[in-house]
């Protein structure tokens, strides 16, 4: 349900612009949380619009003069923004386009610590999969027949309790158990591994 907008905050936003300063400004980490650019003094705010602007303290007041220097900062880092995406150095690199024309780049020197500590990091991971993978190994062959073999023509081939029903020959609520229970049981015995 969309709230209605009061005449007292269609003035405000007719007098003042918010600023949200950690919106605005990555990693600021001041106390204030809005920036209110206006004409109006800090008393005349609260003595005008004081449920409003109270919503938003602790704020910093900004003249319209800062408002406008902000709001052309703005435009040039826009502008400056689309220019670049428009232009590139000949012999400079950019990321992204300096690999499509010189291999160079995507070949390069490659430290050999860092290819020790990669190469440490993927023999690490492919044993970790391989210890996982022998718990569901052992975990499998733990279960009853019926069970894995149902669960895994779930899992591993797509297949619903109705294709797997009609491909045994049997009712689709027997399967929907079997599966049910064999999903708790392969849950019980892969947590109880070490």
């Amino acid at each position: 349900m969309k709230k209605a907008i009061s005449k007292q905050e269609e003035l405000f936003a007719s007098e003042c612009k918010l600023i949200n300063l950690k919106y605005e400004y990555t990693g600021y980490i001041g106390e204030e949380r809005f920036a209110v650019v206006t004409e109006l003094s800090e008393a005349e705010l609260w003595a005008k619009y004081p449920d409003i602007i109270s919503r938003y303290t602790p704020f910093v007041l900004l003249s319209v003069q800062h408002g406008e220097v902000i709001k052309d900062f703005h435009r040039i880092e826009d502008k400056f923004g689309k220019r670049e995406t428009r232009t590139y150095e000949l012999y400079g690199y950019e990321e992204g386009l300096s690999e499509c024309f010189c291999s160079a780049f995507v070949y390069g020197y490659e430290d050999p610590v860092q290819r020790m500590v990669r190469e440490e990091c993927e023999l690490e991971a492919e044993e970790i999969r391989e210890r996982e993978l022998e718990k569901v190994r052992i975990t499998l062959s733990l279960m009853k027949p019926v069970q894995a073999r149902r669960l895994l023509k779930n899992v591993c081939d797509g297949m619903n309790a109705s294709q797997i029903a009609k491909e045994e020959g049997v009712n689709r609520s027997t399967v929907d158990k079997s599966l049910k229970s064999a999903r708790k049981n392969f849950e019980k015995f892969f947590n109880s591994l070490k």
